[in-house]
């Protein structure tokens, strides 16, 4: 039997199942959309502190705020999404990040940088850039999740890989702001066809999740809650379990720690001797590695635990953050770098396990619930950082902080263990 979508895409007679495209088209806005903000902004950390006359302490303010913005919108993204689905937000989040981006090349002075980074960029990033597009592909997929998750979440790490490279030339060619600008243009540009490809959930369309085919009894597809092998949680049924609790504080331990390395991680090389030419080189070598260990350790998680996997990444962060604390010279900081790129590689895998662990219905909501949480310790960390660099001169009280931060990532990642499907329940999101 075969059975056509409105797009002409068939569940079965050899042709490729549209979710593939979903995958292709999300994963090309999360390498340069994402890419360019999340991994690629640190670039500017030092040229724009500079060029404002800012301290590390009140340049970190602008990444926090920015954190703290997608905290208090996360929930209600995660609940837009859910309800209204994903396309619509992913439109606007990227065509209000290239905005943004482009008003920002213009800011002369720092409140204008803040502004703007804090109410336009970042909120083009939290409504079409980050989660939307993890909670996109993952309605797509059940029995092939790790492999599609994993493939987007790579692309993310390819955008860190591809675009730092790219942004520090142009940064060096151009100068700042003509790089934010054309870079604004870029991802303006690409949002638009990225949106007419998307689709919400492959019921939009007539199609089920792998393109499995719909019930060839009873008059239409099967329900996702009740195909064989899914668990479906509510929100208030995975708020209770405490496994959705030690996977919450676990993501917020590893991305406190995480997210303050990657904003600061320019001055931290360039304190340990590096240009800030060779430090752009490491970066991009970080992200360029954790390419493929997103991708296989995304996929592992079909076979390994991937509570095992997380505990072993954190416990590797805090290795190499001890190293850079207490050796010194370039392999020093290529065993750093190395670390990183793992903890950056098994950074899929968390999420990877909230869709299997709690399902498709409320992942974005979720997510949502989540940033509420780990936004709290992105805007702590960050300034904690600059504050101790203005202070002290240096990063050692950060990397002794973080080290047993890492640490506590890993205990709790461990003890996540698979929940118990829920029972039936009355009402509620």
């Amino acid at each position: 039997m075969q059975v056509s979508s409105p797009m002409g895409v068939s569940r079965r007679g050899g042709r490729v199942f549209y979710g593939w495209w979903i995958v292709a088209v999300a994963s090309l806005q999360g390498m340069f959309g994402n890419g360019s903000i999340s991994n690629g902004f640190p670039i500017f950390f030092e040229p724009i502190r500079r060029d404002l006359g800012i301290g590390y302490a009140s340049m970190s303010l602008v990444f926090s705020l920015a954190r703290a913005e997608g905290g208090m919108g996360g929930p209600l993204i995660g609940w837009t999404a859910d309800k209204f689905g994903t396309r619509p937000l992913v439109l606007f989040g990227g065509l209000t990040a290239g905005i943004g981006m482009i008003l920002l090349s213009r800011a002369d002075s720092y409140w204008q940088l803040v502004l703007i980074f804090v109410g336009v960029v970042s909120v083009g990033k939290t409504a079409g850039l980050g989660q939307i597009l993890m909670a996109t592909v993952n309605q797509w997929f059940v029995r092939r999740k790790a492999l599609a998750m994993s493939t987007l979440m790579t692309s993310f790490a390819g955008g860190g890989a591809i675009v730092v490279p790219l942004l520090g030339l142009g940064i060096s060619s151009l100068g700042w702001r003509d790089t934010l600008l054309l870079t604004g243009i870029f991802i303006f540009l690409l949002t638009i066809p990225v949106s007419l490809v998307l689709r919400s959930k492959p019921e939009d369309i007539g199609l089920l999740p792998d393109g499995d085919p719909a019930a060839l009894e009873g008059g239409g597809p099967t329900r996702p809650e009740r195909r064989s092998g899914t668990v479906e949680f509510t929100v208030r049924q995975a708020i209770r379990t405490p496994t959705f609790w030690f996977m919450l504080f676990g993501v917020v331990a590893r991305v406190s720690a995480t997210n303050a390395i990657i904003i600061h991680i320019f001055p931290m090389l360039e304190d340990e001797g590096l240009t800030a030419r060779a430090a752009s080189i490491y970066v991009s070598g970080m992200f360029f590695l954790a390419i493929p260990l997103r991708f296989i350790m995304g996929v592992a998680g079909d076979r390994i635990p991937a509570r095992l996997l997380l505990f072993t990444g954190m416990n590797t962060g805090a290795l190499g953050l001890l190293a850079l604390l207490i050796m010194d010279g370039t392999w020093t900081v290529v065993v750093f770098i190395l670390a990183l790129a793992i903890v950056e590689g098994v950074s899929s895998v968390n999420w990877i396990m909230l869709g299997d662990y709690f399902g498709r219905g409320r992942f974005a909501s979720l997510m949502g619930l989540i940033s509420v949480f780990h936004n709290v310790g992105l805007f702590i960390s960050p300034i904690f950082s600059g504050w101790v660099k203005d202070q002290r001169g240096d990063y050692d009280l950060v990397m002794l902080t973080f080290i047993p931060l890492y640490v506590f990532s890993a205990v709790l990642f461990g003890l996540a263990r698979k929940p118990t499907p829920p029972e039936p329940m009355a009402g509620g999101p």
